[in-house]
């Protein structure tokens, strides 16, 4: 079974050490120059994991493809480019999985919408997705994960090759609602770094509860069902994400509250402004990721952003539009 990663990142690298622990042939391709590159090859490694020394690593896509699994996990913002230079090869024999994190910004597209729009034809396509940190994974802590696709028989294929002790798999066939769910646990990870930054840690129990359920409609309105948001893709992505030293995008969050630098890559960025614009267009309501984008852009500082939070009418606290059981049906 041969595996391809693109992009070898912190993700991508953690994708190719655990393909040999599985047993597969790995091979991880960077582009020509790429200092990620350079590093792997010179030390063998990165900061957070050394590589097995079969690991193939290249530059080249025509020594990347074909192969059985090949696994994206390059910046979100970069994939239709890739997409669309992969799109003339040959993948009808190759299972794509999504590793990555995020929405299209200026469509607001889904990554799978971003492959199929660039001609890929794999012979399936999924998702993997869920909490996971190579830190802690390559030290032997165990987490769950998510394989989605709307085939279901790619999704058991998938979760069976990518099962393992170390990561237990689940499967969905609901794309839609767990893509953005995924996605839209970074936008709540950057509230939940700017919560840190003003000192209002305590609010990250109400952001916990009241974030799922404006992502929620989101994923209704566009076709998903929301109760994916409440499994892997996103709440359970949560520890993960608005708690761990280890998240980036809750890192980045802090770091514009007190005015620090941060280096490294935080999905949230790009996928605020793009959920955003997703709600917007399916004419849904979504104050809180609307309040991130917003501090993100300058146009208000974080304390502004609770402030006028706090200041929306009071509401019900269920909305029964997401089709939620009636009261009293599970008493």
């Amino acid at each position: 079974m041969r595996l391809t990663v693109l992009g070898c990142g912190r993700w991508g690298s953690f994708l190719l050490w655990y393909a040999r622990r599985l047993g597969m042939e790995a091979t991880g391709w960077e582009p020509a120059g790429s200092p990620v590159l350079g590093e792997l090859t010179e030390r063998g490694g990165n900061r957070y994991l050394e590589l097995p020394r079969d690991v193939v690593l290249t530059d080249s896509l025509d020594e990347a493809l074909p192969c059985d699994i090949l696994l994206a996990a390059v910046p979100s913002q970069e994939w239709r480019g890739l997409a669309a230079t992969i799109g003339g090869t040959g993948l009808e024999d190759t299972d794509l999985v999504l590793c990555m994190k995020g929405l299209e910004k200026g469509t607001g597209l889904r990554l799978s919408q971003v492959a199929e729009g660039a001609g890929l034809r794999p012979r399936s396509l999924s998702a993997l997705l869920g909490p996971g940190h190579p830190q802690q994974l390559v030290q032997g802590i165990p987490t769950c994960m998510l394989a989605a696709s709307a085939d279901e028989e790619a999704s058991r294929r998938i979760s069976g090759l990518l099962g393992s002790s170390l990561v237990r798999m689940y499967r969905s066939q609901d794309m839609i609602g767990c893509e953005i769910g995924a996605a839209a646990k970074n936008v709540v990870g950057i509230a939940a770094g700017m919560l840190d930054g003003l000192g209002f840690a305590g609010l990250k129990g109400a952001l916990m509860a009241r974030a799922p359920q404006e992502i929620a409609r989101v994923a209704a309105a566009a076709g998903g069902d929301w109760r994916s948001v409440y499994g892997l893709s996103h709440l359970g992505d949560y520890e993960a994400t608005l708690f761990s030293p280890f998240s980036r995008n809750r890192a980045f969050g802090e770091a514009v509250v007190r005015g620090g630098t941060f280096e490294g890559l935080a999905e949230g960025v790009h996928t605020a402004d793009a959920l955003y614009s997703l709600a917007q267009s399916l004419g849904v309501e979504a104050p809180i990721t609307s309040a991130v984008r917003d501090v993100i852009q300058g146009t208000c500082s974080a304390a502004e952003a609770v402030e006028r939070l706090f200041g929306r009418p009071s509401k019900e606290e269920f909305q029964p539009d997401l089709g939620y059981p009636p009261r009293g049906a599970c008493t």
